[in-house]
Order: C-alpha cells, then structure tokens, then sequence
C-alpha cells in the first residue's frame, strides 16, 4: 500500500488545531505563508518555528507540547511552497531570500522578540533572521541547521539527497533508523522532492549559493543553541566546527543516534534540552 504525504499534513494540521493553536494566513506578505500560532502556559520568551526544505511544520509536533508549556506564545511557519502555504496558479516558487523574509514578517508580527528555532534549512534562516533582526530576537536554537558552506562532494550529498527523486533512499538519508512506516509514503516523498518549491531550492543550491558567512554569524549576539544529530547523512559534521568557531554566544552539542531531524527521531531528548535552553533565558 502506497500512503499519499497529504495524508500526513493532513494528520499534523489536526494535531496542531487539537493542541489549541489556530490556523491562519500571515499578513503584510504578498506570499501566501500559513502560520499555526497559540498563546503558551509558560514565562519563556514567544518561539517562531521554522521547517527546513520539503517539509512542513509537522516535523516539530514531538517537541511542540513541550513547548507550548514553556513559552508565553507559540507560532509555527510554513515556508511558500510548503505545507499549507500552496503556491497559487502560475506563481513562481519562492528563492531562499524570500523564504527569510517571510520569517521576518513572522517575527515581527509577534507580540514581542522571540526565539527562534529552525529544522536544517530552518536553521540556516532562523540564524540569518537573528543576525538581520537582532531587536526582534531574544535566541536561536538550530537542528542540524544548514548555512555552514558546502564544497565539492558535500554539496553534492545534499543535491543528491533532495534532488534524486528516490524517497526510499532520502529516508535513509534524513534519519539514522528511518521510521517502520516510512516505506509507505517513500514514493509520494520522492514525487515531493520534486516539486517546484524544492527544485528551486536546489538550483539556488547548485549555482554556488554561498553559505552563511563569518560576518552573518558574528552579528548575532544572542545565545544560540546547536543542537546536532551526529548520524547525519545529509550535512557534514565539519558544520559543527564551523558553527563552533564563528558563533559568539554559541553552544554546540552533539545528539547520539540521531540523524538529520533530531526533533523527530530523538524528540524527548531535543524537547528536555530546548526546555531547560528556554528557562535559563
């Protein structure tokens, strides 16, 4: 049997309205960009949460709850092209620097600043926003964030990874043990990597875009928390040297029996830490 992923947007849209939050679409963007939002039961700072490319704002629901009960306001982005936030007919798909302005638009229609944390490509965005948008930011936390530059057979592994097609071959990619299920959505996952939005992402990708340099990270001069799955298949563990040595207030760990998305495979885990990370703000 063979599992369409709507099924599972579907599935993570009525987690997210069963946890309280509300569905909308963001103002003030000429992009259609969803948002779930709901206030929080904690006394941390507000929390914006970003995806990373192909995905949606699903991928946070292990940690959400824990959360929701740390923070004072919560908001889930999906990127243009992603999730709910459907390109509309003849649109063209959104580049990486669009994508960060609706994070910025995110941030700013929050009540107040906020933290920010973002899944790989989310990482690479949630730290550049921080550094754009420092009175808006309060923190980052980065999931095996992207933005450390790529070279030769580094970049390579990622265009391969999300532009191959084969969703058998990126689950073994995204996760150290890919989920039991996962065989189900494998070919509808690999229809995904194709879409627009994503093909975009890779063309951005493959003509060199630059990684994230030493002058956007030394810019930010809040706390930022790393947190790495050290069986990633996708980056290279040379990114977390590289977010080590640039970082000012930085914080790297290293998350065992974990790859790519370690707010899915290791979801107590990243959910304890993030709470403690937000308490001692």
């Amino acid at each position: 049997m063979i599992l369409p992923l709507r099924a599972l947007l579907f599935a993570s849209h009525g987690a997210y309205r069963a946890l309280g939050f509300r569905s909308r679409t963001l103002r003030g963007i000429d992009r259609d960009v969803h948002v779930y939002e709901r206030a929080g039961k904690g006394t941390a700072p507000p929390v914006l949460l970003v995806h990373g490319m192909a995905g949606h704002a699903g991928a946070f629901l292990r940690i959400v709850p824990s959360v929701v009960r740390a923070s004072r306001r919560v908001v889930a982005i999906e990127l243009p092209g992603h999730g709910r936030s459907r390109l509309r007919e003849g649109e063209s798909p959104a580049s990486v620097r669009e994508c960060a302005h609706a994070v910025g638009v995110a941030l700013h229609q929050i009540d107040e600043p906020a933290v920010l944390i973002g899944s790989s490509l989310g990482g690479a965005l949630a730290l550049f926003t921080a550094a754009a948008h420092p009175n808006r930011t309060v923190a980052v936390i980065g999931l095996n964030p992207a933005g450390a530059p790529l070279e030769g057979a580094d970049r390579q592994a990622v265009l391969e990874t999300y532009g191959s097609g084969d969703g058998l071959s990126a689950l073994r990619r995204l996760y150290q043990r890919p989920p039991a299920l996962g065989w189900l959505f494998a070919r509808d996952l690999g229809r995904q990597l194709g879409s627009a939005a994503v093909r975009h992402f890779l063309s951005e990708l493959a003509s060199d875009l630059p990684g994230m340099g030493v002058d956007v990270l030394g810019a930010i001069d809040k706390p930022v928390l790393i947190l790495w799955g050290e069986g990633d298949r996708i980056l290279p563990r040379s990114s977390v040297e590289y977010f080590r040595s640039h970082l000012r207030r930085g914080t790297v760990e290293t998350i065992p029996d974990c790859g790519h998305l370690p707010m899915v495979e290791q979801g107590k885990v990243v959910a304890a830490r993030i709470s403690r990370f937000l308490a001692d703000l």
